[in-house]
């Protein structure tokens, strides 16, 4: 399931059947040039049943992965979205989406469109996707580009709208290009992330967090990595001076919906490269039992617990790392 600030994005259940049987229906007139074959497979609740059967069946094979859109107050059903025609070998597959007709206007379109994409990007792993969109549907092409699809081609008679003539299709596509950026704590993307951070750590570690904070200072740090997505910052993290030998790690961050696709940790990388080629010889960081995500990401890096140093002794909530790091040549 993935909820976003005003939807609740779902694989569908049989107790869906009447709900989604009577939308469609209620819906076909608007649906019919791009929908056509929804339609005419879901010509009656019996069928429906079976459609949802079907999709729960090809999810649970891996072969397509198709949602219900849901308002998150009210649970009314509102729209549809899936991946199909997966390619593992890549892995890619075609989305397509519709919102009904009542519920354009809200910008829902591209609040399910992002989460969906996100999602299979971080959960599922693809590195591809792509729409097939109308030439003349100006409205889905602003919905994709607004999402990050990017046009990349024209299918000349390639789809028939209903039983209406052939017509042109429009390829948007959907990669995600990662770049790691060298920088100084007055980078103004790092300011913006670690705004984001503190907010996320005082929704975990409440009160404690203000003790925290001191330790947190980031004014006189030089050494900034941040990643980029296609151009947007995404993530950060910084090494400053512990001792003669070791540097510090802080202000680990990546943002909730680019999370789970492996970036964190290509920030740690770049970060214990960047100590090494400074003639560190190991790094250290501190961080909360409550990040069991972080602890994951350390303990699977090679990193060891140690004893609390500094101002983290004694605090029971933190739990302390250390690795040795091997010399990066430039």
């Amino acid at each position: 399931m993935i909820t976003t600030k005003n939807l609740v994005i779902k694989p569908y259940k049989l107790e869906d059947s009447e709900c989604f049987f009577k939308s469609i229906t209620d819906n076909s007139e608007y649906l019919y040039d791009y929908f056509a074959n929804m339609i005419k497979i879901n010509d009656s609740l019996e069928s429906t049943k079976k459609y949802l059967e079907q999709k729960d069946l090809e999810w649970q094979e891996s072969k397509s992965y198709a949602c219900g859109i849901f308002l998150k107050e009210s649970n009314e059903f509102i729209g549809h979205i899936s991946v199909r025609e997966i390619d593992w070998r890549i892995p890619k597959g075609e989305l397509a989406y519709f919102i009904f007709k009542k519920h354009n206007g809200n910008n829902y379109a591209s609040e399910a469109l992002n989460a969906f994409k996100n999602w299979c990007f971080a959960n599922k792993k693809f590195n591809r996707l792509f729409m097939k969109i109308a030439e003349e549907n100006t409205a889905s092409i602003k919905v994709a580009e607004r999402s990050g699809f990017v046009y990349e081609g024209l299918l000349k008679k390639d789809y028939r709208r209903g039983e209406k003539d052939l017509t042109d299709m429009k390829i948007y596509g959907y990669t995600e290009d990662l770049e790691l950026e060298r920088t100084t704590s007055k980078n103004a993307d790092f300011s913006n992330l670690i705004v984001k951070l503190d907010e996320n750590l005082a929704s975990r570690n409440g009160e404690m967090q203000e003790y925290f904070n001191q330790f947190n200072k980031v004014d006189a740090i030089k050494h900034v990595v941040i990643a980029y997505v296609n151009g947007n910052a995404v993530g950060c993290g910084a090494i400053k001076q512990f001792d003669r030998e070791s540097a510090e790690v802080k202000r680990m961050f990546v943002l909730e919906e680019y999370r789970g696709r492996g970036i964190a940790h290509k920030i740690l990388n770049e970060l214990e490269k960047w100590a090494s080629e400074l003639e560190y010889v190991s790094t250290v960081l501190e961080t909360s039992n409550v990040q069991v995500e972080a602890v994951a990401l350390y303990a699977k890096s090679d990193y060891v617990i140690i004893e609390n140093y500094g101002q983290y002794a004694g605090i029971e909530s933190s739990i302390c790392f250390k690795k040795e790091l091997e010399k990066h040549k430039n």
